[in-house]
C-alpha cells in the first residue's frame, strides 16, 4: 500500500507551478436567446480568489495573472475562455436547463426538452469515484423509481435493481443496453469508461426494446473519441474495506451456561455429556469466528484514458486495473481491463467504427456451505488445533481444529482448506457503418458481439481431523476427508447481435419529423462441461489439475441455442416546439415458444405538451418563474419472454447414477428430465402513464412528476406440481396477472451564494402497490411468504406472536370456546401465539399476514457543495414501510449443536414476570416456539449514506506552470458511511432476486464500509 500512496503523492507534488503576467479584459455578459444583460455573473480566474461581479448593466472588468477566465451564472452553462492579452471580451451565456441535452433514447438520441416517454438521466460527475466494483450499484439514490438493493458484499457481486417495484412474479431484472448491445453481466464493464446513464421507465419509452423491456431499460454510454486536441486522464485509488457490523453471538461462558440451562433435564446429556461438554469450557478457548473470518481488505482502483480526434476521426482508448479485497478472508476479484473506441470519417457520407472491449477477471469466494456457518461454530473451538504437531505430515491441511460441539465445521478451515479460483475472459463490442443515403435519411449497419469463456477449479485436499478427549461431535464424518478432490466446470457464451436500422429526419416549417425503422437478429450460444475425479497422490499443487485424480471419473455437460427475430419502428413528431408525439412499434419472434405462440407484438405511443412555447403562456410574464413546463402521457405494451430455454420441450436423458441391473451387468438407461409446456405464450406488460416536468425559479429548481399504472398478464411462472405425479421438473405456465401503480418525483435545485459558493439539492421519491388479479392456482409459495390474488406479491404468512407465558395458570386459561387448551405443550416461558380460528389447539390454520416488504416509499437524496477549489457531495438512499424477516432468529436463537445469539441467552426468560424477548432457554421445544412467526419479522426502513466525497482541485496555474497537467484534484470518499435504521441484522439493505423472497434476510456475505483516497488528473 506504501508504494500505491507513493504513486499517488508524486503525482500531487508535480501539480505546481507560478503566476503570469498580469493582464487586464472587460466587457458585456448577456442571454444567448434573448440578448438581455446578466445581473451578478461571476467573472473569475479559474484555481484562485481573484474575481467580479457584473453591474446593473451586465458590465465587467477584471485584472488576471493566468491564461483563463471564467463566467459563471444560476440556471446558466459556465463558459471559460483562454486569454492571451488585454482585451474586451463581450460573452453570451445559454441556458443551462438541461432541456437541450441530447440524451440516449432506444435506437437513436432526442432532445430532453422533446421526451415524451419517462426516462431519468445520470452523468458521469453523479457516479464518478465510486469504490464499486459492478456498475449496477452506481444506480443507488440516484433516479426516481429505480431501488438498488445490495445483493451481499462479495467483490463483484451485482447488485439487484428493480424499477417501478415488482410487476411480475417471474424475473424483475432490467435490461442493460451499453452502446447499443444488450448485457447481462455488467462485471466486464469498468465504470470509469461510462460516459452517461439513462433509464427508460415507463412502456412507451421501452416498447422499443420489445420483449426485453418489460422490468424497464438501462441505458448505458461509453466515453468515445474528441475532436481537438489530444486528452489524456489517469484516475486512481487506493482504499480499504471492512465489515462494519457483526452479530452479536455467545462468547465461551454465555454459551456454556446456555448450554447447560438448555440441556439440564437432558439425561442423555446429564448421563454422558455433561462432563466432557465442560471440559470443552475448561480449555479457556473464547473463539469470535466473526473476527477470525474477516479482514481490513485492501483495493485499488487505476484507469488511464487517451481520447483524440481530428476532423475525420475521433478515438479513444482506455486502460483499467482493479483489485478489490473482499472483507471475508481470501475473497477478492481482479479486472484488468481495455477498451478502444474508433470512428472514421470515410467522406461526408460514410462513418465506419468500432468499439471493442477486453476484460479478464479473475476471483474467488468464501467457499462457505452458507454464511451460517460462521455463527454456528460454537467458541469452544480454536482455529489452530494444539494437539496437531506442526513438524507432521501435511500440517499445512491438518491443522485446522475440528469444532467438537456444533455440527458445522470450523469456518477458517472451510475458507482455507480448498485451491479455488473463478476466471472469465470476455471480449464484447460492435462495429457499424452508417451512410447518409439522401439528405435526412440515414442507414446504419451494426453487427455486436459478446464471448465470454470462464473456469471454475476447485481442489479440495485430503486432511485428517484430531479430536481431544472432550469431544462431542455430532457430524464426524465430515469433518475429515481421505482423498482430494477436483472439480473443474467451464462455459462459454458467444452472443451475436445483427442490426439494419434507417432512419429519417424532415424539418418542414414549424413540422419536425423523425422517423426510424430496423430489423434485428439475435442469437445466443452457451456451451459448458464439467468435470469431477478423485483420489491424486498428495495435496502438493502440482496435483490440483484434473489428470493428477485418479479415480471416480464423472463427466457432465450441454449446449443452449435460442434466438429471436425483430422487427420494430418509431415516428417521433414536433410541431413548433409545442406539440409532440411519438409512436413505436415491436414484433418479436423467439424460439424459447412453440411455434404457434412465437411471436409477440408490442405498441405504444406517447404525447407531450410544452406549454411555455404557447403565446398565451409567454404573454403571462412569468418567465423568471417557470421556465419550461411540459405535461406528456404515454400507453405501451412490453413483453416478457424470461424462462429457461427449454420450457417448451418435456425432455428425456440420462446421468451416471441413470444404470439399471440387467443379468451381470449394468445399461445405461434414459428417463424424463423436464417437463415441458407447448402451450406457452407471451407474459405481456402494459403500461400508462402520466407526467410533468417543469423548470422554475429562474432555472434553479427542476420537477419531475410521474403517476403510472402497469398491468402485467399471462404471467410466466414456474408452478408447483403434486409429488405423487413424478415430474422431473415443474414445468412453466402462465399462471396469472398483476397490477402496478406507482408515483414519482424527482426535484433538483441548485444555486450560488456570491461568486465562490454553489450547491445544489436532489431528491427522489417513489411508490408502488401491487395487487394480485389473478392466479391459475390458490395462492404463490415463497421461503416465508404467500401471494393471494388481491393482496400485493411476497408477504410474510404465518403465527402471530402476542407475548410469553408467565405461569401454568395462564397456560391453562388459554382455551378456545369450547374450554380446549389452545396451546396443551407450552410450558411458562413458551410464546403465546394468537388463536385466529374459533376451535381446537393452534394449527396451521391460524397462520396468517405477518408482515409485508414491499416498502410504503423509496427514496434518495444526495446534496452538492463547491467552494472555491474544495467540493464535497453525498448521496444518501432509504426505505420506508417495509418489513424483513430475520432468518438469524430463526436459525441461531434456539439450543442445539451450534453457537446461538448473544441475547438468546442474555434476553430470555427465566422467571415469572420476566419481560424477556426471547422463550425460556430448552433444547427440547414442544411448543416450537421458533415457529415462522411475527417473532422474526422486523422493521426494515433504513436510511444509509451511500457515498461521501470531499475533494479539492490544485490551483490550475499550478497545474498548467508545471507543463504535464491541465487540471489535478484529490479526494477522499466513504462507501456506506453510515446506516440509521431499527433493523438488529447485519444489514437492511436487501437485494432478493426471486420477488417472492424479497425482504429475506438469511445471513448474507456481510456489505463492507470502504474508505479511499484518489486523484483525477487531467493531462
Amino acid at each position: 500500500m506504501i508504494k500505491h500512496l507513493f504513486i499517488l503523492t508524486m503525482a500531487l507534488l508535480m501539480c505546481v507551478g507560478s503566476y503570469a503576467q498580469q493582464k487586464r479584459i472587460s466587457g458585456t455578459v448577456s442571454d444567448n436567446s434573448t440578448g438581455e444583460v446578466l445581473i451578478g455573473v461571476s467573472v473569475y480566474e479559474p484555481g484562485t480568489s481573484n474575481g467580479t461581479t457584473t453591474d446593473v448593466n451586465g458590465n465587467y472588468s477584471l485584472n488576471i495573472n493566468g491564461s483563463q477566465v471564467s463566467f459563471s451564472y444560476v440556471g446558466y452553462a459556465t463558459k471559460t475562455l483562454a486569454v492571451k492579452a488585454s482585451k474586451v471580451i463581450n460573452i453570451k451565456l445559454s441556458s443551462d436547463t438541461q432541456l437541450d441535452e441530447v440524451i440516449v433514447v432506444g435506437y437513436g438520441t432526442q432532445r430532453k426538452s422533446d421526451l415524451t416517454g419517462s426516462v431519468a438521466s445520470i452523468s458521469a460527475t453523479q457516479i464518478k469515484n465510486q469504490a464499486v466494483s459492478n456498475v449496477s450499484t452506481l444506480l443507488a439514490g440516484k433516479a426516481a423509481g429505480v431501488f438498488v438493493g445490495a445483493d451481499g458484499g462479495q467483490p463483484g457481486a451485482s447488485s439487484v435493481v428493480r424499477i417501478r417495484g415488482y410487476g411480475t412474479v417471474n424475473d424483475n431484472n432490467p435490461l442493460y443496453v451499453v452502446d447499443g448491445q444488450y448485457m447481462d453481466d455488467l462485471n466486464n464493464l469498468n465504470p470509469a469508461d461510462i460516459e452517461r446513464i439513462e433509464v427508460l421507465k415507463d412502456a412507451a419509452s421501452a416498447a422499443i426494446y420489445g420483449s426485453r423491456g418489460s422490468n424497464g431499460v438501462i441505458l448505458i454510454t461509453t466515453k468515445g473519441g474528441t475532436k481537438g486536441k489530444t486528452e489524456i486522464t489517469f484516475d486512481g485509488y487506493v482504499g480499504a474495506k471492512s465489515s462494519y457490523k457483526a452479530m452479536e453471538m455467545m462468547n465461551s461462558e454465555q454459551f456454556y451456561n446456555f448450554i447447560m440451562e438448555a440441556y439440564k433435564d437432558d439425561e442423555t446429556f446429564q448421563a454422558s455429556q455433561k462432563e466432557k461438554f465442560t471440559n470443552q469450557y475448561k480449555r479457556g478457548y473464547d473463539t469470535d469466528w466473526w473476527k477470525e473470518v474477516t479482514r481490513t481488505g485492501f483495493n485499488q482502483n487505476y484507469n488511464l484514458s487517451i481520447r483524440k480526434g481530428s476532423d475525420k476521426s475521433r478515438t479513444a482508448l482506455s486502460l483499467g486495473y482493479l483489485n478489490d479485497q473482499g472483507a471475508i478472508i481470501e475473497t477478492y476479484l481482479k479486472r484488468y481491463s481495455v477498451r478502444f473506441n474508433q470512428e472514421y470519417d470515410l467522406n461526408s457520407r460514410i462513418t465506419i467504427g468500432v468499439n471493442a472491449n477486453i476484460a479478464k477477471i479473475d476471483s474467488k469466494d468464501s467457499g462457505l456451505p452458507a454464511y451460517s456457518h460462521i455463527q454456528k461454530a460454537d467458541p469452544f473451538t480454536p482455529v489452530i488445533n494444539p494437539l496437531v504437531d506442526p513438524e507432521s505430515e501435511n500440517y499445512k491441511y491438518n491443522k485446522y481444529a475440528p469444532t467438537e460441539w456444533a455440527w458445522e465445521q470450523n469456518p477458517v478451515a472451510l475458507i482455507n482448506l480448498s485451491d479455488r479460483h473463478n476466471n472469465a475472459f470476455n471480449i464484447f463490442g460492435n462495429m457499424f457503418a452508417s451512410v447518409k443515403l439522401l439528405d435526412g435519411l440515414t442507414y446504419r449497419f451494426q453487427y455486436s458481439l459478446e464471448r465470454n469463456s470462464s473456469t471454475y477449479k476447485n481442489f479440495s485436499p485430503a486432511y485428517q481431523s484430531t479430536y481431544s478427549e472432550y469431544s462431542l461431535d455430532p457430524n464426524m464424518a465430515a469433518k475429515y476427508q481421505e482423498e482430494t478432490r477436483m472439480t473443474h466446470n467451464t462455459w462459454q457464451t458467444f452472443n451475436q447481435t445483427v442490426e439494419n436500422r434507417l432512419n429519417y429526419q424532415k424539418k418542414i416549417g414549424l413540422h419536425h419529423l423523425d422517423i426510424m425503422g430496423a430489423i434485428t437478429y439475435e442469437k445466443n450460444d452457451s456451451e459448458g462441461v464439467n468435470a469431477f475425479k478423485t483420489g491424486a497422490l498428495s495435496n502438493d499443487e502440482i496435483y490440483h489439475v484434473l489428470d493428477a485424480q485418479t479415480q471416480n471419473a464423472q463427466t457432465s455437460g450441454g449446449r443452449t441455442i435460442t434466438s429471436m427475430m425483430s422487427y420494430l419502428g418509431r415516428i417521433s413528431y414536433n410541431y413548433a416546439d409545442k406539440y409532440l408525439a411519438t409512436v413505436n412499434f415491436r414484433a418479436d419472434g423467439s424460439s424459447r415458444f412453440a411455434k404457434q405462440n412465437r411471436w409477440g407484438c408490442f405498441p405504444s405511443f406517447s404525447l407531450g405538451w410544452r406549454i411555455t412555447n404557447e403565446e398565451f403562456f409567454k404573454n403571462l410574464q412569468i418567465d423568471n418563474w417557470v421556465s419550461s413546463l411540459k405535461i406528456r402521457a404515454s400507453w405501451g405494451q412490453n413483453g416478457n419472454q424470461r424462462i429457461d430455454n427449454n420450457a417448451r420441450y418435456s425432455l428425456v436423458g440420462n446421468g451416471r447414477d441413470d444404470q439399471w441391473c440387467f443379468g451381470s451387468g449394468f445399461s445405461l438407461g434414459y428417463l424424463p428430465t423436464n417437463s415441458g409446456n407447448t402451450e406457452l405464450k407471451w407474459e405481456t406488460s402494459e403500461q400508462t402513464n402520466v407526467g410533468l416536468d417543469a423548470v422554475l425559479f429562474n432555472n434553479t429548481l427542476e420537477i419531475s412528476m410521474d403517476l403510472y399504472e402497469k398491468k402485467t398478464k399471462d404471467m410466466l411462472l414456474s408452478v408447483e406440481m403434486p409429488a405423487f405425479g413424478a415430474f422431473p421438473t415443474w414445468p412453466y405456465f402462465n399462471a396469472g396477472s398483476i397490477t402496478n401503480r406507482g408515483f414519482e418525483l424527482a426535484l433538483n435545485y441548485r444555486n450560488n451564494i456570491g461568486k465562490d459558493f454553489e450547491y445544489n439539492v436532489g431528491v427522489n421519491l417513489s411508490t408502488y402497490k401491487t395487487e394480485v388479479t389473478e392466479l391459475t392456482s390458490e395462492y404463490l409459495q415463497g421461503q416465508v411468504s404467500r401471494t393471494y390474488v388481491g393482496g400485493p406479491i411476497g408477504r410474510f404468512y404465518g403465527h402471530k406472536q402476542i407475548g410469553i407465558f408467565q405461569n401454568q395458570e395462564e397456560i391453562d386459561n388459554y382455551v378456545d370456546s369450547k374450554g380446549n387448551k389452545i396451546q396443551p405443550n407450552a410450558r411458562p416461558g413458551d410464546f403465546k401465539f394468537a388463536k385466529l380460528t374459533e376451535e381446537g389447539a393452534l394449527n396451521d390454520d391460524d397462520r396468517t399476514f405477518i408482515g409485508d416488504p414491499n416498502p410504503d416509499l423509496i427514496y434518495g437524496f444526495n446534496l452538492g457543495f463547491a467552494y472555491k477549489n474544495f467540493d464535497l457531495s453525498m448521496v444518501f438512499q432509504g426505505t420506508l414501510g417495509n418489513d424483513i424477516y430475520d432468518g438469524a432468529i430463526g436459525q441461531l436463537a434456539f439450543a442445539g449443536s451450534h453457537n446461538s445469539l448473544e441475547e438468546a441467552y442474555t434476553k430470555s426468560w427465566k422467571q415469572e414476570g420476566d419481560h424477556a424477548k426471547y422463550p425460556r432457554i430448552s433444547n427440547t421445544d414442544s411448543n416450537n416456539n421458533y415457529r415462522l412467526s411475527s417473532f422474526m419479522i422486523e422493521n426494515g426502513s433504513y436510511l444509509r449514506l451511500q457515498n461521501l466525497q470531499i475533494g479539492y482541485n490544485l490551483p490550475k496555474s499550478f497545474c498548467q506552470k508545471s507543463k504535464l497537467f491541465q487540471n489535478c484534484r484529490i479526494y477522499v470518499s466513504g462507501q456506506n458511511l453510515f446506516t440509521f435504521t431499527k433493523y438488529s441484522g447485519l444489514d437492511p439493505d436487501l437485494g432478493v432476486s426471486n420477488p417472492l423472497d424479497m425482504g429475506v434476510d438469511n445471513v448474507r456475505y456481510p456489505t463492507s464500509r470502504v474508505l479511499t483516497l484518489g486523484v483525477n488528473v487531467h493531462f
